[in-house]
């Protein structure tokens, strides 16, 4: 009788530990299907948000003068932005840069840059993976190699002409030369190591050059896409866009 009583406690608490392990089991895959589903309804909405912005008739532009000294004819620097548009194969929206004339380090003849990386689907992939695995919201997105590239005769969207003295045109020359110098690209941020907080795409190029400028950059967010990324900056700045007279979006 005891051998028989013993055997089957045994037999009920090895039930109940692999009851106990299924749960848990479950509740494990739970946790993980909910933070899946979390992210991808992040990533949803942003998209959402940029692509359903409300921006019609396009192009749209707007003029600022940050001249301090108002007498000298200064320098024009343009902010570039397009939504997504799987109509033309874009399905992410850019930010780019149009300069007076051809920066030091980009290609001759050319005036129009931004900052890509260097392969589309590896970066995908990178991020894909930094938004599944529930680690990636501290060890954020992995490193691909990104770059800068031409931008000129790509459509527009929305942009802003901003016209700057010497100094402030040089000081953002110089942060265009830092840029062509990256080979850096990540578009959701790490909480550790020495790069802690930043990310590198063409919003941060594009953000970088508008910080030295003298613009207000400072609130900007991984988890938007170009162009709501753009509308922000442009309400923290109080830069009103409006309908631009010069023809069709290129």
């Amino acid at each position: 009788m005891n051998s028989a009583s013993q055997e089957t406690a045994t037999s009920k608490t090895e039930g109940a530990t692999k009851q106990r392990r299924g749960k848990v089991i479950l509740m494990t895959l739970l946790a993980i299907l909910a933070w899946i589903v979390l992210n991808l309804g992040l990533v949803v909405a942003a998209w959402m948000r940029s692509y359903y912005a409300p921006i019609e008739p396009v192009p749209r532009a707007a003029s600022l003068d940050l001249r301090t000294d108002t007498s000298v004819p200064g320098r024009v620097i343009t902010i570039i932005a397009t939504k997504p548009t799987p109509s033309k194969g874009d399905f992410i929206g850019h930010l780019w840069l149009e300069w007076p004339e051809t920066p030091p380090l980009a290609k001759p003849g050319t005036r129009e840059g931004g900052y890509y990386a260097q392969d589309q689907i590896q970066a995908i992939k990178a991020m894909a993976a930094a938004l599944i695995l529930p680690w990636g919201a501290v060890t954020g997105q992995d490193f691909v190699p990104g770059l800068m590239k031409v931008d000129d005769g790509w459509w527009r969207h929305l942009q802003v002409h901003v016209r700057v003295d010497e100094a402030r045109y040089q000081a953002a020359l110089a942060v265009d030369r830092r840029w062509r110098a990256e080979n850096r690209y990540r578009l959701r941020p790490s909480l550790i190591g020495p790069d802690k907080g930043k990310t590198f795409g063409c919003q941060d190029y594009v953000f970088d050059v508008a910080a030295a400028l003298g613009l207000d950059t400072a609130n900007r967010s991984w988890t938007e896409f170009p162009m709501g990324s753009f509308l922000r900056f442009a309400r923290i700045n109080k830069i009103a866009i409006g309908p631009q007279a010069n023809g069709p979006a290129r």
